[in-house]
């Protein structure tokens, strides 16, 4: 025993100086490989300090999306991509390696053999990216059923994602292909996207609850009930920035549901109080005057660019001024035509991947200015990377003829 424990200190200190390692204070760790090395169950993942805090503190962290989805891991309020980075050196995972930071290292006498098993030999490991929530799917999934108004919601069956055609008797399962209405835990399962950041897009989207269901207008239904709004504000001679909320329920609530109206008077104002307590909403001219450009808009392909300007103008509510700023992100304008033209074309409209964004903004038009795209690109900025290394990254910069800064493509647009 004694002659075997010095034959093996012996051999490591010769492997040592072979390999040029000096004696170092502490135990010298033997490491065995274990029989049945297991490299496929056993991942390595390095995580940013946020989410090993989370960890730390026990909140809940999801891998989210769809099987044919790339994965993404989700915090309460980030989302990261999860990527596979391979290493030229082999890691070796051991539960039972002693580091000078562990107690029991310090009950060892220098030069103490210890055995240490390996139980896998990993050339790969995750590694964590901040990107962008992949909110595509929660607009492709809320377009599914929008909310047409109340006559349309007797005939509909409430199949969620996560239902199973079995649960349901026979009949109706043919109505599986039908369309669907998603509650918010529903939609966690299949938007790459953090709680928060799921919460939030829906804001962006102007989805509502609606019996437990979270649903967007339909464009017409939703004009339907602005119209009926703004309507009722032009009979009863209503101030535009104090509009009270239950004179209008005692008005419309014959015509439309409550949540309703309630939702597009939160979308298109803000909830005050009066001195006396009663709820009132004061409606944001800017978001008036973008809900005609945008509605007389979706009407056509192109319109001539003055003449919707002056009809535009001669929709909104008396002592509003219409201004094209209103637009953006909307509609887009082409001043060299002959006439100069405007037409529909909002941001939801483009895909959500970058590269891909870009090349369908530079097949639109070669040259834009700053202005112009900051629009069209402000939904793909995140903590990492701002607007301005989104340009840098896929678009060349050049001076334009009046000294603006303009901006064509880096790469050939397919």
């Amino acid at each position: 025993g004694i002659q075997e424990s010095r034959r093996t200190e012996e051999e490591v200190h010769v492997t040592a100086q072979a390999a040029g390692l000096s004696r170092s204070h502490g135990p010298v760790q033997l490491l065995r490989f274990s029989p049945h090395l297991n490299a496929q169950e056993l991942k390595l993942m390095e995580l940013p300090s946020d989410v090993l805090e989370a960890l730390k503190k026990g909140d809940r962290v999801v891998v989210r999306g769809d099987p044919s989805d790339e994965a993404v891991l989700c915090t309460g309020n980030r989302t990261y991509e999860l990527k596979i980075a391979e290493t030229s050196n082999a890691l070796l995972l051991s539960p039972d390696l002693f580091v000078p930071s562990n107690a029991q290292f310090q009950r060892f006498g220098d030069g103490s053999l210890v055995s240490s098993q390996v139980v896998a030999c990993l050339g790969d490991y995750f590694e964590l990216r901040c990107c962008q929530p992949k909110t595509q799917k929660l607009r492709e999934l809320l377009s599914e059923c929008p909310y047409k108004g109340p006559e349309y919601e007797g005939g509909l069956v409430d199949l969620g994602a996560s239902e199973s055609m079995d649960t349901f008797p026979e009949g109706v399962q043919k109505k599986r292909k039908g369309p669907h209405k998603y509650t918010v835990e529903e939609l966690k399962e299949r938007v790459q996207a953090s709680d928060a950041e799921l919460l939030e897009s829906l804001e962006q989207q102007q989805a509502c609850p609606v019996d437990g269901f979270w649903r967007v207008f339909d464009p017409d239904y939703r004009d339907r009930v602005v119209l009926s709004i703004l309507t009722l504000l032009e009979e009863e001679d209503w101030n535009y920035f104090e509009v009270p909320l239950e004179g209008c329920m005692g008005k419309l609530l014959q015509l439309e549901p409550r949540f309703a109206i309630e939702h597009c008077l939160k979308w298109y104002g803000t909830a005050f109080t009066s001195d006396m307590g009663e709820a009132f909403y004061k409606l944001s001219e800017e978001k008036v005057c973008q809900f005609y450009g945008e509605m007389i808009l979706r009407q056509g392909v192109k319109f001539s660019y003055h003449e919707f300007m002056k009809s535009w103008q001669d929709s909104v509510p008396e002592g509003m001024t219409t201004s094209l700023h209103q637009l953006k992100g909307i509609a887009l304008t082409d001043m060299s035509a002959t006439p100069p033209a405007i037409w529909f074309y909002p941001v939801t409209a483009l895909p959500q991947d970058a590269t891909e964004r870009f090349n369908r903004l530079f097949s639109l038009r070669e040259k834009w200015t700053q202005a112009d795209i900051e629009p069209y690109i402000r939904d793909l900025e995140t903590s990492s990377q701002s607007l301005k290394a989104l340009l840098l990254k896929h678009a060349r910069m050049s001076t334009g003829p009046k000294g603006e800064k303009v901006f064509n493509a880096k790469r050939t647009v397919t």
